[in-house]
Formats: C-alpha cells, sequence, structure tokens
C-alpha cells in the first residue's frame, strides 16, 4: 500500500481529526496490499462552488475499489440532527454539513474519467470500480452514535467511528463495503494511472497500426507507457510544500510533467493564490500550457483561471510577458529588452545578459511579494539572480520549487544548488536550507533518477559522449565520484575514481531506465551512427530515413525532429537544405526559426530546429546531423559547449535516435561508433580512465541538500 500527503497545514480546520484517521488508515494496511491512499486529493467541481476544493481521503484498492473518506473532527453534541444527506450543527463554525454527500460527489468525480478508460467498463459503459463514500468522526463513539439513533435512519450515512480505528476493526470496515469483484491487475494499473496522473490514459491518439513492428505502432506503446506516473512521480506531482522546494532529476525523468502537475494542483486546491510556471525555452509555451490544462483538465476543471495561473517565459516581452517583466513591472521598473539591456551592460551572451538584468532589479528595485508559488522548469539555464528575484517576489513562506536536468545545460554541468543560488549566512550555513522536510513529511529536496523518457542505450550514449568520457583528447567535463554517478542513477563496476588514468567501469541498471519499448526487440536500435563522405551524402541519407519514418512507418511528421549542429549561420543553411530535400519526397516542413517563437510544432509537418530551441521538447524519433560541426575549432573556445550541445540533442528522442556526421573526422567518428556497440549490448557497460579533475574543463559537483547512495535515496 502507498500512502502520500499532498499537504500539511496546521491551521485547517479538523486536522487533528484528519492525522489521527491517516495514522490508523497507515497501520491498517500492509505493504502486500494492492492499493494507494492519498491525504487531501485537489479536486475541481466547476458545477459546485460549495464543494471542497479537496478529498480529506482517497482510496483505491483492488479489492475495495475506490473510497473516498470525508473526516469530521465533531463530538456527538456538535451534530444536532440528521434529516437525509444534511447535518444541523451547533457549537461548530457551521450550522449545516453534508459530509456524506460530499464524499459521494467527490467519489463520483473522481470515478468520472475512469468511464473513459475501456479496461474499466463493459460492453454498456457500466465502470468495473465501484466507488463507496464514507464519513469517519474519530471523535465519536459507537455507543454515543447509537444512543442518538443516527444508525437507525432510513439512509444512514456509512461511517468511521472512533471504536472502529484500531487495526482489526478498521479492516473489517474495509471488508464490509459492497463490492463482488477484485479488480484485475489491469484494471487496477489503468485505475491507479488515472488517478495518480489526474488524466485519462487512453486519449485520442489515432489508430493503432496493424502491423505492431512499425515506428508508429511501437511508438503507440511508448505514449500510453509516458502518461503514467510511478509513486514517486505521483507523490512529487501532487505535493504542495509548505516552503521552497528543488527537483532534481535526471534527463527523461518527467520534471517537465511533475511540474505542470503541481501547478495545476496548487490551482486546484487553491483557487485564489498568485500561481506562475516559468521556463527559459520560449518554445515550451505551447507544451506546458497544454500540459497544465490536461492535468487540470483531469482533476475536475474545464480551464485554469489564466489570470491566477500564469505561464510565463523567463524573460518575455510586450507581445508575451515574462517572469522577469512582469516582477519589473510590478515594482514601476521600465523592463529592459535585449536591445536596451545590450546598451546599458554590453554585448554579453544571452544568459549572461539577461542574469544582468535581473540582477539590476534585486539590487535596486522594490520587487512586489506578488505570488503564492512560482515553479521554475529548466532550471539549470537560470543563473542565481533570477533565482533571487522569484524569491523576492513571493509571500511568506516563499513556494519556490524548481526542478533542474542533471547535466543538461548547454554550457556546463553545474547545478545550481541552493548555497551557489542563495549564499550562506554569516555562520556559514545556507540561506535557503533545503535539507531534510516540512512538517507533514513533504522533503525539501527531491532527486529522480529514473528516465522513463529516453532508452537506456540512448541516455548511457548522451552522458558517455556528452562528457568526452572516452575521447583519445581526454575527458572533457566529468561527474568524478562513485557517489556522483550514482546520483544520476548509474553503478561503478569496477575501478576507483581516485586513482587518475585506471579504468573505471560503469552500467546503467535497467530499473532506472524503465522505458517503454525496453524489452521489445523489434524496436531496437534505439540509437545509431553514420558517418558519410560529405554533406550531400549526409543529407539525402537522413531525408530518406525520415520518409521511411512516415511513409513506411506510418509515424506522424510532427513526431519527427531534425537538429543540425553548428553555428545559428550553419544550423539554418543545413536545416534549409533537409528540407529541400524532404519536400522532394513528399513531406512538409517546420523550420522553428521561421515561425512564431513559442511554437515548436506544427501538425502534418517535420520539425527541424536548432539546438537551443529544440531543448524541452522531444518527439518520437530525433536525427542529429553535422557532428563535426564538434571538431571545427573557429567555433569553439572549449570543447564543453559542443559536447553539451550533441547531449541535449540525443536526449530530445522518446524512442529512436540517428546521429550522422560527414567529411574525415576519424577520431570523433571513431569514438561515438564504439560507444554505439557497447551501449547497445543486452548488458551495457562502458569502461573509460578515471578522469583528473585537474585537467577538466568543468567537473560536477555533489549536491548537499541529498541523499548520495541508491540505498539512502
Amino acid at each position: 500500500m502507498k500512502f502520500i500527503s499532498s499537504e500539511y497545514d496546521p491551521a485547517t480546520a479538523g486536522v487533528d481529526a484528519e492525522l489521527t484517521v491517516w495514522g490508523r488508515l497507515k497501520r491498517c494496511f500492509t505493504p502486500e496490499d494492492d492499493g494507494i491512499c492519498y491525504y487531501r486529493y485537489p479536486i475541481v467541481d466547476q458545477q459546485n462552488d460549495e464543494l471542497d476544493r479537496e478529498a480529506d481521503f482517497v482510496l483505491l484498492h483492488r479489492r475495495y475499489g475506490l473510497v473516498v473518506i470525508e473526516c469530521k473532527g465533531y463530538r456527538i453534541d456538535h451534530i444536532e440532527s440528521i434529516a437525509g444527506a444534511r447535518w444541523s450543527l451547533r457549537g461548530t463554525r457551521q450550522d449545516h454539513a453534508a459530509p456524506y454527500s460530499q464524499a459521494r460527489d467527490h467519489g463520483f468525480r473522481l470515478r468520472s474519467p475512469m468511464m473513459r478508460e475501456p479496461t474499466l467498463v463493459d460492453e454498456r459503459g457500466n465502470c468495473h470500480i465501484t466507488m463507496t463514500p464514507l464519513v469517519a468522526l474519530p471523535n465519536v463513539s459507537r455507543r454515543e452514535w447509537e444512543e442518538r439513533g443516527f444508525d437507525d435512519l432510513p439512509s444512514a450515512p456509512r461511517v468511521i467511528l472512533q471504536d472502529d480505528l484500531t487495526s482489526a476493526s478498521l479492516r473489517e470496515v474495509f471488508e464490509s463495503l459492497p463490492g463482488e469483484t477484485e479488480l484485475t491487475s489491469e484494471q487496477y494499473a489503468d485505475a491507479r494511472a488515472v488517478l495518480g496522473g489526474g488524466q485519462a490514459i487512453s486519449g485520442d491518439r489515432g489508430p493503432v497500426l496493424a502491423d505492431g513492428t512499425t515506428k508508429a505502432g511501437l511508438y503507440e506503446t511508448v505514449q500510453k507507457g509516458l502518461e503514467r506516473f510511478d509513486d514517486r512521480q505521483e507523490e512529487i506531482g501532487i505535493q504542495i510544500p509548505d516552503g521552497p522546494q528543488q527537483i532534481r532529476g535526471i534527463a527523461g525523468s518527467g520534471k517537465t510533467a511533475l511540474i505542470a502537475r503541481k501547478a495545476a494542483a496548487m490551482h486546484a486546491r487553491h483557487p485564489d493564490w498568485r500561481i506562475a510556471l516559468t521556463f527559459n525555452t520560449r518554445s515550451l509555451y505551447q507544451t506546458v500550457r497544454e500540459s497544465v490544462r490536461r492535468f487540470y483538465t483531469g482533476l475536475g476543471g474545464d480551464d485554469p483561471d489564466w489570470d491566477r495561473l500564469e505561464i510565463l517565459h523567463g524573460w518575455g516581452g510586450k507581445s508575451e510577458h515574462g517572469m522577469y517583466y512582469k516582477v519589473a513591472q510590478d515594482a514601476g521598473v521600465s523592463p529592459r529588452t535585449v536591445g536596451t539591456a545590450k546598451d546599458e551592460f554590453g554585448d554579453l551572451g544571452p544568459g549572461d545578459l539577461f542574469d544582468a538584468c535581473c540582477r539590476e532589479l534585486v539590487e535596486d528595485a522594490p520587487i512586489q511579494e506578488r505570488y503564492d508559488a512560482i515553479l521554475i522548469d529548466e532550471a539549470q539555464d537560470f543563473e542565481p539572480a533570477f533565482y533571487e528575484m522569484c524569491y523576492r517576489a513571493l509571500t511568506p513562506p516563499k513556494r519556490l520549487i524548481w526542478a533542474y536536468d542533471e547535466a543538461q545545460n548547454l554550457t556546463s554541468l553545474s547545478a545550481p544548488s541552493p548555497k551557489h543560488i542563495f549564499g550562506v549566512d554569516d555562520d556559514g550555513e545556507p540561506t535557503v536550507d533545503l535539507s531534510g522536510s516540512y512538517p507533514g513529511g513533504i522533503q525539501k529536496s527531491q532527486v529522480m533518477r529514473k528516465s522513463y523518457r529516453t532508452p537506456r542505450s540512448v541516455l548511457m550514449l548522451a552522458h558517455v559522449f556528452g562528457m568526452g568520457l572516452t575521447s583519445e583528447r581526454g575527458a572533457v567535463q566529468a561527474i568524478t565520484t562513485q557517489e556522483g554517478w550514482e546520483d544520476i542513477g548509474y553503478e561503478v563496476l569496477d575501478g576507483d575514481f581516485r586513482r587518475t588514468g585506471e579504468p573505471v567501469s560503469i552500467r546503467r541498471p535497467a530499473a532506472h531506465s524503465p522505458h517503454p519499448l525496453s524489452d521489445v526487440p523489434e524496436a531496437k536500435p534505439f540509437v545509431d551512427f553514420e558517418a558519410y563522405e560529405n554533406e550531400t551524402a549526409e543529407l539525402n541519407a537522413v531525408a530518406d530515413a525520415i520518409a521511411a519514418d512516415v511513409h513506411e512507418h506510418g509515424l506522424e511528421p510532427e513526431n519527427v525532429l531534425a537538429i543540425p549542429l553548428g553555428s545559428p549561420f550553419d544550423t539554418r543553411s543545413t536545416g534549409e537544405k533537409l528540407a529541400n530535400r524532404l519536400r522532394n519526397r513528399g513531406l512538409e516542413t517546420n523550420l522553428v526559426w521561421e515561425g512564431n517563437k513559442s511554437v515548436f510544432r506544427e501538425p502534418g509537418a517535420v520539425t527541424i530546429s536548432g539546438v537551443n530551441r529544440a531543448k524541452g521538447n522531444e518527439a518520437a524519433a530525433v536525427y542529429l546531423t553535422s557532428l563535426d560541426y564538434l571538431d571545427d575549432p573557429y567555433w569553439h573556445d572549449t570543447r564543453v559547449k559542443p559536447r553539451n550541445e550533441a547531449f541535449v540533442g540525443i536526449t530530445r528522442t522518446r524512442a529512436w535516435c540517428r546521429v550522422t556526421g560527414s567529411g574525415s573526422h576519424h577520431e570523433l567518428f571513431r569514438e561515438i561508433d564504439r560507444l554505439v556497440d557497447a551501449v547497445t549490448d543486452d548488458d551495457p557497460v562502458v569502461t573509460f580512465p578515471a578522469p583528473d579533475p585537474t585537467a577538466l574543463e568543468n567537473e560536477m559537483g555533489d549536491d548537499e541538500t541529498i541523499a548520495t547512495t541508491i540505498d539512502q535515496f
């Protein structure tokens, strides 16, 4: 049995009674029970404004079905009478209540999306999930209840009383619930997925091809599988922390979905809050907004109040306001554009220029406390001044929640640790302490090592190649401790990182890369590399492969993404050449630099994008071309940035990735060719010399706020 608490607010009426029942529920069930129980599950019912924005307890169990419990701290003298659904009260803040009806209405609302799942209804549309409402009264004994005659009422509510709160008695209550058949494993998994993800799983994804070995048929499995949350994702996605929280995870671990789910849950539970969800990649607007809407709809709403739940780019401008733009305006400061920022701070890079703008606000402007919660996706791409600006714009208790990718910044591997972001006090202690948990048990820092989106072979190639660990020229950047590798889900099989130059062998357990196609031989290989004599031959081959994906394998064109590596000029030049070849093969294309900056993909068109715009977006099949760019000394002061660009490009895939290059870059091509052979083995192991930290251009540090071993995790 899994137990998830979404929020803890000691000021809430009846919280003592709720915590009593919550503790007894935990004792009643064992780890062997197939079920999950939520405390304070967020719900939206726009047809009934009087309905609470949360259910006190929601339990889904293979044997007992869906059970919704409304908990009241009433004593027997508080209940004057019960007539039908209406309870007349005295000596409380309310003079009447309808707790049983409330539990029932919550239950119907939760079961409604389950009825869209084919496995959860019969041929006549009747739902297999039995729903039972209960009222918990932990301060009322059975003798008191019966003396008042409440058990003999014509429609007596089904209740859990004080006497029922022993483990044995509470189990008897559940055993007595209606429901004749136990859910099958598939039915329970589908109902759990709907409840845990706040969305229907099946949805409208088009027809499944009869030939399951086509990429389109196989990708159906990916789409369905990636819409399900695991236990940890469910917990993080529904929790509302009572202060700052960081979510640290590996590429493909679902952080963007979790941030969207968390924003939707906050908005459902607290519709009066001002909430902002912000990110760095402007082309994510479409994806993030739709994801939040989908999760909110799954919680019962029609459409979020976008004035209260704002989706904002980090910088923003006059046409689409961003986080910086809003905070500056609230502070009475004219927001800087790129042009005016360059006039003031010089011709800096985009990240440094934005940091200078945020730093100016933090140091000089009267930042207003506008927001109740701010959630930051792609946090690895922001500098400390942006965090400080957001932190200052929050009302207490400063719910700043940021999620960042391990080793997925285009310019460095450095993780934005709390000490680096907020600094330390006079005693050297972190100004914002994210160690431990908040009252109620919500962790201040979460780490996610499992990668669902990116197949294991793809992720291993991206990490090892992105760090240059097997390069003949030596590593470019690296994680240099066993604990650091364990943090991102690897095992060190052999070797000692302290012995520079000695071989070290790592592997990624299959359990840490549970991709939906990982056990499907027909889907493999997920990654390959091809070198060509020249660019013409390379682009012709890539165009042929993309055409085959669409025309022969049935992939929708918008599920295919091509990323030419190179300078901005070369990326566009290569992209246009590829687009011409695709048009000659009957395919429409979307060159993202020509359209709306907030839109990444267009229906019916193959997407062609530079790596900066592609970051944060995904596709079923990714073609990363022009790998030879990594060896072009004209564009690179260091080897870090191009390696990170390759890492980001490779990890954009949800299934298949083909890397290509051209020319006589023999050393580079030998490196990636050997790695592809290693990572596509049945039990892939990669061996490389233990890097010398003093010789690296970049080293990843440890985060002091989180557990650093698999066992602790």
